[in-house]
């Protein structure tokens, strides 16, 4: 049987989606036949029939034409919470078996399968099985993914490594993520030499860049579930800054900058022109109007929403307040979109750049055993 690459990560948020998005594509790329798996993800959309897709399985068969049966390539959807349906033996073989047979559909006569995991290593042991067991049973070795720094990420990955090990599961590399300036020399000083002496490849870092992590007007609309009154053409700006109106708008004026989403009341009709007339009257481009998200189920009067409805601004209606609004903006997690072809190309052209694609083909389909050892010159861009 080929061994294959299970790549997770360390922890939640570090972009897992966007380094298998890259690495998956590269491999395309090269004329790999490869195919796709993500044993367990979340109900993200709706694909008929009963039965819900995990959004980035749609991100991977549409951006790298991964030719499989979707449903093989995401056989297991949990809803949010605790899956206790999978909880004990019977309903964790029961598990294991459907895993298993969507992965011998999908890996038939391909070169190797790309596993995308749910977390770090013993992420599932609550519920049925872990990373590292499921990284076992299909016979993958792992690459892991971290989130940019310098001592967190090794720590990091060297406690994932040796829960991996436990299970005896071999590890490929590190890919190292949302690396800030300042990082980038100290991960090559530091951590690469660390990494190295626990049999470790560092097989990239990659810059962090704010505009892949900032989320549109429109992925707020769909997390908040809001009532969209304006703006549909513009729902893909990109939100610059939060700005919670709860004070009087003279105030709130000296805070109007760059592209900024205003949360607000919906009766603090004050706040809603102040912010409309600095848009129309910004001559200097220094503040644009992402959008409006008005709280509490409140709606605008009449005579408000004619002046919204002159102008191309988004402006939505959501239930809850505008404390819990803003801070569930603030922490939105960014999903790659698989229609956002823009940010698609970006991703795989910063993985392509970035991380050694050459070096990580090569430990894929390196017997067990060799891929802890130290690579003589390998180096953590693209393979020169």
């Amino acid at each position: 049987m080929s061994r294959n690459i299970f790549i997770t990560a360390t922890r939640n948020n570090v972009g897992k989606t966007a380094i298998t998005l890259g690495l998956t594509a590269a491999f395309v790329k090269k004329g790999k036949r490869i195919g796709f798996i993500k044993p367990v993800g979340q109900a993200d959309l709706d694909a008929g029939n009963s039965r819900s897709i995990d959004e980035d399985t749609l991100l991977i068969e549409r951006a790298c034409r991964v030719h499989c049966n979707i449903e093989d390539m995401n056989p297991i959807t949990l809803k949010p919470g605790f899956p206790e349906s999978f909880a004990g033996p019977a309903a964790r073989q029961g598990l294991i078996d459907k895993v298993r047979r969507a992965y011998d559909r999908v890996a038939q006569d391909k070169e190797f399968v790309v596993i995308e995991g749910t977390g770090h290593a013993a992420n599932g042991t609550s519920w049925g099985i872990s990373n590292a067991e499921m990284a076992k049973l299909l016979n993958a070795k792992v690459l892991l993914v971290s989130a940019g720094g310098v001592g967190q990420p090794i720590d990091d990955v060297l406690l994932n490594k040796r829960y991996f090990e436990s299970f005896g599961v071999g590890m490929i590399g590190v890919v190292i993520n949302k690396v800030f300036p300042a990082e980038i020399k100290k991960i090559e000083t530091v951590a690469r030499p660390i990494f190295e002496e626990n049999g470790v490849t560092l097989l990239g870092s990659i810059p962090y860049e704010k505009d892949l992590y900032t989320p549109t007007v429109l992925q707020v609309l769909e997390d908040q579930r809001g009532d969209l009154l304006n703006g549909e053409a513009a729902l893909n700006t990109r939100i610059g800054n939060v700005l919670v109106g709860a004070m009087t708008p003279h105030n709130a004026m000296d805070k109007f900058e760059g592209s900024c989403l205003l949360v607000t009341p919906g009766d603090r009709e004050d706040m809603i022109l102040a912010a409309l007339s600095m848009t129309l009257a910004d001559q200097k481009g220094r503040f644009s109007l992402a959008g409006l998200v008005l709280t509490g189920d409140i709606y605008p009067r009449k005579n408000i929403l004619e002046i919204i409805k002159r102008t191309s601004v988004p402006v939505m209606v959501v239930k809850q307040d505008s404390y819990t609004t803003a801070n569930r903006i603030h922490n939105l997690v960014v999903k790659i979109s698989p229609w956002d072809t823009a940010k698609v190309n970006h991703i795989v052209d910063l993985v392509g750049k970035y991380v050694n694609i050459d070096e990580t083909l090569k430990r894929i389909e390196a017997p067990e055993g060799n891929t802890s050892r130290k690579t003589k010159g390998s180096d953590a861009r693209k393979g020169e």
